[in-house]
């Protein structure tokens, strides 16, 4: 006699095998029309749902989803996803919960909701990171129901979640560090002004200094490169005596650009991030520096507590000043 199987049932009630797989593992969007008509063509076969295969199911694991958006964008020997993906997945692997990887982008935030992502997939707890302030999905979490977890981006939702370091304090102690050794007019580097570490990062700078600079070169290291050139060619680059770059890729397409002027010696310049390539540029790059790998696995842990106990928490991983040749900061 011939095996009846889900392919006999979605065949007969007009509908996809993974409507039938929904309808036997009570998800919620399945609409009352198709699980009747699913459960009596299960009745009219004798189709009886296999239980170990049911417990198996990814509706019965809870699966956390690491979401990264943009990350075609990131240059090379920026390391930043893979360490947030590393950390994410080494704290994941000492629990009960399976681990997927998202890489999103605008084009897909707008042919599919987070929700609607998340519920195809059985997520239980997101963890995100990446988002622009005009993203659909930094939108979308404002009203957000499922636990979530963002790195490096304040979210206007209590019931979201916030690793990362205390970047506006960060960038502060930098600035004032700058001041202290005596450099008074510093160029603010900024990157992308539709991202919340922006914001926080430039309100640090602010803070210290009495009369700001700012421009932005959207986290590139190309358009530092050609912002440097452009102030230098309109006499505005004479104005400064320091460069504070909001992150390590800016601060290495100043330095290039710095070296090719020839006023390398006389323009100190310090990072953000501390990247790899920090430590290898010539001259050594002076930075701020932050842990990525702790603050995915922060994160992680944090993810799982909101999983378990319906509270989110916002926490600050430290950072350290790192000097190195290209700015004196001590």
């Amino acid at each position: 006699m011939k095996k009846i199987t889900i392919r006999d049932v979605a065949k007969l009630a007009g509908v996809s095998v993974s409507s039938v797989s929904h309808v036997f593992n009570d998800y919620e969007d399945i609409s009352e029309d198709t699980k009747k008509r699913v459960q009596e063509a299960a009745k009219q076969l004798g189709y009886i749902p296999n239980s170990a295969a049911r417990s198996l199911s990814s509706k019965q694991m809870k699966t956390v989803a690491l979401i990264l958006n943009d990350i075609n964008a990131i240059a090379r020997g920026v390391a930043m996803p893979l360490e947030i993906i590393s950390g994410v997945s080494e704290y994941l692997d000492d629990t009960k919960y399976e681990f997927v990887f998202y890489s999103t982008n605008l084009k897909k935030q707008n042919e599919k909701t987070l929700k609607q992502f998340c519920s195809e997939h059985n997520i239980s707890g997101v963890i995100i990171q990446g988002l622009r302030t005009t993203d659909p999905y930094y939108e979308e979490l404002k009203q957000f129901d499922l636990p979530v977890v963002a790195i490096d981006l304040y979210i206007d939702n209590t019931e979201i979640g916030m690793v990362s370091i205390d970047n506006e304090k960060a960038s502060f102690e930098m600035t004032k560090a700058l001041l202290n050794k005596g450099f008074q007019n510093i160029l603010f580097m900024n990157g992308d002004p539709r991202a919340t570490v922006s914001l926080e990062r430039e309100a640090g700078y602010k803070e210290a200094v009495k009369k700001s600079h700012v421009v932005f070169a959207d986290y590139s290291e190309q358009r530092a490169f050609e912002m440097i050139l452009k102030l230098f060619k309109i006499n505005e680059l004479e104005k400064y005596d320091a460069i504070f770059a909001a992150s390590d890729l800016m601060a290495i397409g100043c330095l290039k650009a710095l070296k090719e002027l020839e006023l390398i010696d006389q323009i100190a310049l310090v990072g953000f991030d501390d990247i790899t390539l920090a430590s290898y540029t010539t001259p050594t790059l002076t930075t701020v520096r932050q842990d990525i790998f702790k603050i995915a696995k922060v994160a992680a842990e944090n993810l799982i507590e909101h999983i378990e106990t319906g509270q989110a928490k916002h926490s600050f991983v430290d950072f350290e000043l790192i000097e190195r040749q290209s700015a004196k900061i001590f």
